[in-house]
C-alpha cells in the first residue's frame, strides 16, 4: 500500500448480507419501476426479476468518485471507503459514482439497475475538490482504488472492479507497472477488472487501454447516433478501435443521483462499463465455478455484432433456467399502447418548436440560448467531459448559463412535465 493508503471506511453491512434474499425491489412487480431501455437493448430484462443465486450475491467494487446513499443505492451498498482517509460520499457535483451504482444495481425506486440484487463496495479514489469544483483524477488513483478492493473486508465476495472514469493522460512506466501489479493481484483472486473505453472516438483511453483490463464501449439502438468510424450501432462519442464488446451507452434511462427522481438520456462509456460489470458479477454469482476470464469471454462470444446480449451469455453458460424464471417473473405491460411512441402533452405549448439558437463556451461559462421555450417547459442538459465525467443541469428559461470547464459534449432535451417534446440534441464543443 502507498503511504496515503490508510483505511478510511464505513462498513455498512456484514458479509452475511451477500447471501441474503434479494430486496423486494428485485422481484416484486408492484415495488419497482419498468424495465429500463438499456436492459431491453442488452436482452437483460430477465435479470431484474431473476431468483436469488443459490450461493449468494457477489459484489462489485466501484472505483469512482464515491457513492451517496439514496433509496436506490442503500439496499446494495455494503462497504464504503476513501483513499485519502476522508469522507466516503460522492464528491462529484454531478454525482458520477452514485449514478454508476444506480445504473449497475439500482433497487427500483428511481431506476431499476442492471441487477438490483447486486452488492456494491464503493471506493472514492479521487480528491475532495473545493466547493462547486470538479474532482481531479490521477492515474495512481486507479491503482490505489484497486488496492482498496483487494484489502476490503468483503474482498472474498467481490467478483468485479469497475473503473468507469477514463483518462487521456498516459501513465509513466512506473505507474503502468504498479497498475499492472494491482490488476494481476485482483485476477489472482478471480476478480474481473472492467473499464470505460473512453468518450472520444478512436483508440481506447486509459485505464481501459492497459493490458488485461476489459474495456467496454458504448452502443445504441437509436438511429442517428452511429460513429463515423464504425458500421455498428456505436454511440458517436465512444472509443471504437480494438474493442470486443459494446454495452448500452446512449440515451439511457437513469435517475438523478441526488433526488433519486427518474430521468432519461444518460450517455457515456462509464454507464456501459457499470452495466457490464454488474452482469459479470451476476454471471459469477449464479455460476460460482466460473472464472472471470471465462465470464468475459461469454459476453464477447455471445454478443450480437459486438453488442452485449445478457440472456445469450447466461444460456451459453447453462443458466437458461435463470433466464426462464426471470422472464416468468417480469411484469407485463398493462397497456397495449406501444412504449416506443411517447404521448405528446395535451396542454398546448410553444415547446413543439423549441430550437437551439446557440451554444457557446467562453472564459469558463457555457451559455445556451433556446427559442420557443414554453412557460412550463424544462431543458435538461448533460455536460460530458473528455475523461468520461458528466454533469447534469435543469433550467426553465430560454437563456442558460453554467460555470464550468470546457465540456467535450453538450446534450440538450426539452420536457413539458415528464414528457420529452424535443429531439435530443448533441453539440460537440
Amino acid at each position: 500500500m502507498t503511504a496515503r493508503h490508510t483505511f478510511a471506511s464505513v462498513l455498512l453491512a456484514g458479509a452475511a448480507l451477500l447471501a441474503a434474499a434479494p430486496s423486494a425491489g428485485a422481484t416484486d412487480p408492484t415495488a419497482v419501476l419498468p424495465i429500463t431501455a438499456q436492459a431491453q437493448q442488452a436482452n437483460a430484462t430477465f435479470l431484474a426479476y431473476a431468483p436469488p443465486p443459490a450461493g449468494g450475491v457477489g459484489a462489485l467494487c466501484l472505483v469512482d468518485t464515491g457513492v451517496n446513499t439514496n433509496p436506490d443505492t442503500a439496499p446494495g451498498l455494503i462497504g464504503s471507503y476513501a483513499i485519502d482517509n476522508g469522507a466516503t460520499d460522492d464528491v462529484d457535483p454531478g454525482g458520477h459514482g452514485t449514478s454508476m451504482a444506480m445504473i449497475a444495481g439500482g433497487a427500483g425506486k428511481g431506476i431499476l439497475g442492471a441487477w438490483p440484487q447486486l452488492k456494491i463496495v464503493s471506493v472514492r479514489a479521487t480528491n475532495v475538490p473545493s466547493p462547486g469544483q470538479e474532482p481531479t483524477y490521477e492515474f495512481d488513483d486507479y491503482t490505489d482504488g484497486m488496492q482498496y478492493c483487494l484489502s476490503a473486508p468483503l474482498t472474498d465476495h467481490i467478483k468485479a472492479v469497475d473503473l468507469a472514469l477514463a483518462s487521456q493522460i498516459p501513465p509513466s512506466p512506473d505507474q503502468a507497472q504498479t497498475f499492472a501489479n494491482a490488476v494481476a493481484a485482483l485476477e489472482g483472486q478471480n476478480v474481473a477488472v472492467v473499464a470505460a473505453a473512453g468518450n472520444s472516438p478512436g483508440a481506447v483511453e486509459g485505464p481501459g487501454a492497459e493490458p488485461n483490463v476489459f474495456a467496454v464501449g458504448a452502443a445504441t439502438a437509436q438511429p442517428g447516433t452511429y460513429s463515423a468510424t464504425s458500421t455498428g450501432a456505436v454511440c458517436s462519442f465512444s472509443a471504437d478501435q480494438g474493442l470486443t464488446l459494446y454495452a448500452p451507452g446512449c440515451g439511457l434511462d437513469g435517475a438523478d443521483p441526488f433526488s433519486d427522481q427518474s430521468d432519461c438520456c444518460e450517455d457515456g462509456t462509464s454507464q456501459a462499463s457499470a452495466f457490464t460489470a454488474a452482469v459479470i458479477v451476476a454471471l459469477m454469482s449464479y455460476d460460482p465455478t466460473l472464472n472471470y476470464r471465462t465470464a468475459e469471454d461469454l459476453l464477447t462470444q455471445t454478443a450480437n455484432d459486438g453488442d452485449l446480449d445478457v440472456a445469450a451469455a447466461f444460456q451459453a453458460d447453462g443458466l437458461a433456467q435463470i433466464v426462464s424464471e426471470g422472464n416468468a417473473n417480469t411484469p407485463q405491460p398493462t397497456s397495449t399502447t406501444p412504449t416506443t411512441t411517447p404521448a405528446m402533452p395535451t396542454t398546448p405549448s410553444s415547446s413543439y418548436s423549441v430550437r437551439i439558437r446557440s451554444v457557446r463556451w467562453r472564459h469558463g461559462v457555457l451559455t445556451i440560448r433556446l427559442d420557443g421555450m414554453g412557460k412550463h417547459d424544462t431543458a435538461k442538459i448533460t455536460l460530458t467531459y473528455a475523461r468520461g465525467h458528466a454533469r447534469k443541469r435543469s433550467a426553465d428559461r430560454p437563456t442558460i448559463t453554467i460555470r464550468t470547464r470546457r465540456p467535450h459534449r453538450v446534450v440538450i432535451r426539452v420536457f413539458h412535465g415528464r414528457t420529452a417534446i424535443s429531439p435530443r440534441a448533441t453539440v460537440m464543443m
